[in-house]
């Protein structure tokens, strides 16, 4: 179901305000090493689809936040649990 969201998504905007549900779409922060610009869907807790943007350069907002309106592509990495 969350694939079938994403695909008819025009773009990650339509995700915002951030993690609202039902697929609490958010970038991952925090101490996580090299989940610089990942962001997840909540799936079947504890899991999560973890993707990025596909776009180079990334498009960011004048405060150098990501822009989610400007976010059309996005490369899926795999399902994690990441609160393990």
């Amino acid at each position: 179901m969350r694939l079938e969201v994403l695909e008819a998504a025009v773009c990650l905007g339509d995700f915002w305000p951030p993690k609202t549900g039902p697929e609490r779409c958010h970038e991952l922060t925090g101490g996580q090493r090299g989940r610089a610009r990942q962001l997840s869907i909540d799936l079947d807790f504890p899991f999560r689809l973890i993707f990025v943007p596909d776009h180079d350069p990334l498009p960011l907002k004048d405060d150098g936040g990501l822009d989610w309106r400007a976010v059309t592509r996005i490369t899926i990495l795999g399902v994690e649990d990441t609160h393990g």
